[in-house]
């Protein structure tokens, strides 16, 4: 299919490679304000629950960002240089935080440089609080008002949700603030970046321009820090750099970092935050749709999309994206009513969370293990995910590119739809494909959390 005179063109390939395969990465990005599991905090709680370390720690008092940076300014500033160091020599595709916004324990703003340092929205919303898990009691604290939670403009999805205060000195337990700040991430920490963010923090916090993702979508500008493409082919990697410029490695290394010098000084509230924030990435490499460019699709296909598209035959492209996102949304959707069903009926005895609850085999973390075993394993499930959809969904909703998922009414009847066309059969096969990720998600996070707390006083 590709000559060698193709390929002999590959440098003047890039640019519009990175046209069609930018827009294939835009379209996986804006189903459901770009997430890879709807509410994080719905499959992390079952994990994390049977986990005696976590489970069973006594409540700890709440601390305000403010109130954590300013008691450790200098700690901080020697943290957070020796980690820049670290992640310049470490991790090749790097983008340095310029050395202008280096935390500074010696400003007046010590929250404000913090932020800046860590590269991170300042308006994204850092006070305390609690997400309730459906049919929690909010035990008479004030239900915070979603704009209070997130940053976005449309907020009808968080408007299901319920969130609740909590003050400087309350008493929590980790297990509520880890599965709060496991959403965090979603909900405005990567917005508006880059240097086309049209931000001023965009200006200054040295990601250079946004490689993937639509920066005119306001949460379009968080895709590439949520997905992170390692394992394509290197053909694919040579025509198109710019599937490296991915940064959930680098957020999961950082909150890392942070996490155990917040516990090593006895500031618990934020050590299990930042815990539940670098837990946000390591869900979400866990979905295929996160760690693979196409799910299903091989480099050549891919390849040969774009070169038809540079030919003047763009239908391939317009299909291609269509199919992407109609596939991404219905995962996510079946994710959802299956998971909220449980919680509303109380019964938590499905594959799923089955998956979520037992206690599996654990790698040891590391420095590469998030690249080398998280993302790999997803990639690796990738094909079989495709080859799923395909089977047990209805073909409009997967292999149908004129249709459009997203907004029909049958992305919400998507269980229905399954049933009737392919039995209990249809619903146990595509269950027991989702338990095989959430078995993934059960293993990475119990591995990422127990590396933090072995270093726990």
């Amino acid at each position: 299919m590709f000559s060698p005179t193709f390929l002999k063109h590959k440098n003047k390939l890039k640019s519009p490679i990175k046209v069609t395969l930018g827009a294939i990465l835009c379209s996986s990005m804006m189903v459901s304000n770009a997430i890879a599991w709807s509410e994080h905090s719905l499959i992390s709680y079952p994990i994390l629950n049977t986990m005696p370390e976590v489970a069973e720690q006594a409540p700890i008092k709440v601390e305000t960002l403010a109130e954590f940076v300013t008691a450790e300014a200098q700690g901080l500033a020697t943290l957070l240089a020796t980690n820049e160091d670290w992640l310049r020599q470490n991790f090749p595709h790097y983008k340095p935080r310029p050395d202008a916004i280096a935390f500074d324990a010696a400003d007046k703003d010590l929250q404000t440089s913090f932020i800046h340092a860590i590269r991170i929205n300042p308006n994204a919303r850092v006070n305390p609080y609690i997400q309730l898990l459906p049919g929690q009691d909010k035990q008479g604290r004030r239900q915070l008002d979603s704009s209070e939670v997130a940053v976005f403009t449309n907020l009808d999805h968080y408007n299901t949700m319920t969130f609740v205060e909590v003050k400087s000195g309350e008493l929590v337990t980790p297990i509520e603030v880890l599965v709060s700040a496991n959403d965090d991430p979603d909900n405005g920490l990567d917005i508006g970046l880059f240097t086309d963010s049209n931000t001023e923090v965009g200006k200054l916090y040295g990601f250079g321009k946004q490689a993937f993702g639509n920066p005119a979508l306001e949460y379009g500008s968080q895709a590439p820090f949520h997905m992170g493409f390692y394992h394509e082919s290197s053909i694919l990697f040579t025509l198109a750099p710019f599937l490296r410029e991915t940064f959930p490695d680098y957020r999961v290394h950082m909150y890392k970092a942070l996490s155990e010098y917040a516990f090593s000084t006895g500031h618990d509230y934020w050590g299990w935050r930042f815990m539940g924030w670098g837990m946000h990435y390591i869900g979400d490499i866990a979905q295929s749709y996160h760690s693979t460019l196409q799910p299903g699709v091989s480099t050549v296909s891919s390849i040969w999309t774009n070169a038809k598209d540079m030919m003047g035959y763009p239908q391939a492209k317009i299909d291609a994206i269509q199919l992407l996102s109609n596939r991404h949304l219905v995962l996510e959707e079946f994710q959802e009513i299956i998971t909220k069903k449980a919680y509303e009926d109380n019964d938590f005895s499905s594959a799923l969370f089955t998956a979520l609850t037992q206690e599996t085999a654990v790698v040891e973390y590391s420095d590469n293990t998030f690249v080398e075993v998280f993302a790999k394993n997803s990639y690796d499930k990738s094909d079989k995910l495709a080859d799923y959809l395909e089977r047990w969904v209805p073909q409009q909703l997967v292999s149908d590119p004129s249709f459009e998922v997203d907004g029909s009414k049958e992305i919400k009847m998507i269980v229905q739809l399954i049933r009737e066309q392919h039995g209990e059969e249809g619903i146990t096969k595509m269950s027991n494909l989702l338990a095989e990720f959430m078995l993934d998600h059960n293993a990475n996070t119990r591995s990422y959390v127990r590396a933090i707390l072995s270093h726990k006083p």
